[in-house]
């Protein structure tokens, strides 16, 4: 069994449908992160970051539990526990590393700086806001150009490359204007993933 520690964002879904592609079985705990659940020293103990999501593996790689923290380490973690979502060669398993990397540290913090200068800091600064939303809307034009000579991410196959991507598509874009329409091409790539089973019991869990 495996416990998960997570919320309802782009961030958490990742790893939700994850654990669904993959079949585990697993329980989901929501983390009050407004009312500062995160900040506890309960919570500290599990992830010194203070963040979710977060997973505690009762049968971990010695037979013994594990906690795993940060969503890359999560879906890494989980693709070597089954065996699945990873490219058998070394040359797409550097193209995962590629994209992986180009979401997490790119694109994710541009939607996060959307939703803190939205929502968190005082005053609504829109100069800010529309920064953002400019170099998120760079990122996906990035993301649409390689799209459309690629049906998935990464080795040509589905991996935890556009598990990581996917939730940034549908759930993330919310936050720009005209969301995904402008980008044919990553609309054509997440409504093909979207079709998944597993994909879509994972986009619901802790709705």
């Amino acid at each position: 069994m495996i416990q998960l520690y997570s919320v309802f964002t782009a961030n958490g879904q990742k790893v939700h449908v994850m654990l669904e592609e993959c079949e585990l079985e697993y329980s989901a705990m929501a983390v009050d992160l407004v009312g500062g659940a995160h900040r506890t020293p309960e919570f500290r103990s599990l992830n010194p970051f203070a963040r979710v999501p977060i997973i505690i593996d009762e049968q971990g790689p010695d037979g013994n539990p594990i906690t795993v923290c940060e969503t890359i380490a999560i879906l890494e973690y989980l693709s070597a526990k089954t065996g699945r979502f990873m490219p058998s060669s070394a040359r797409g398993r550097v193209e995962v590393a590629q994209w992986l990397s180009f979401i997490t540290s790119n694109v994710g913090p541009l939607f996060r700086g959307i939703f803190m200068f939205s929502n968190i800091v005082p005053g609504k600064i829109q100069p800010a806001i529309e920064h953002f939303q400019t170099e998120a809307k760079k990122a996906f034009a990035v993301l649409d150009a390689y799209l459309a000579d690629h049906e998935f991410l990464a080795a040509n196959e589905y991996t935890i490359a556009d598990i990581n991507a996917y939730p940034v598509a549908a759930t993330s874009s919310k936050s720009i204007a005209r969301g995904l329409e402008p980008y044919t091409n990553i609309r054509r790539w997440a409504d093909s993933i979207a079709k998944r089973a597993a994909v879509q019991r994972g986009m619901k869990v802790l709705g």
